[in-house]
């Protein structure tokens, strides 16, 4: 068949939402950026809840684990804007699409 659609071959649930989500869920795991964040976060809930010092008190207080959770956060968000909106995209390519 010349007409049959390559998707089908691929699809794990008849091409349903939840095989889009599934897609979409894979795609990001693979992702390096996903595996920056997710290695980075382990790292610093490991401090503040698993590593304790000579003490007894966590590696990383809570204070300072939250700041570096949420500072990573904050520049995953600043990332994504700025390349959503930037001052030397031209008119002519139209909205840039930073998923493809």
């Amino acid at each position: 068949m010349a007409n049959e659609s390559p998707y089908n071959k691929i699809s794990i649930l008849n091409r349903s939402f939840w095989d889009l989500w599934l897609q979409k869920i894979f795609r990001n795991i693979a992702s390096v950026k996903y595996q920056f964040m997710v290695a980075f976060f382990w790292l610093v809930v490991y401090g503040m809840f698993v590593e304790k010092t000579a003490k007894g008190e966590p590696f990383i207080s809570a204070t300072v684990g939250l700041a570096f959770l949420g500072g990573g956060f904050i520049s995953l968000v600043t990332s994504r804007l700025m390349m959503r909106s930037s001052l030397f995209e031209s008119r002519e390519v139209g909205e840039l699409d930073t998923d493809k």
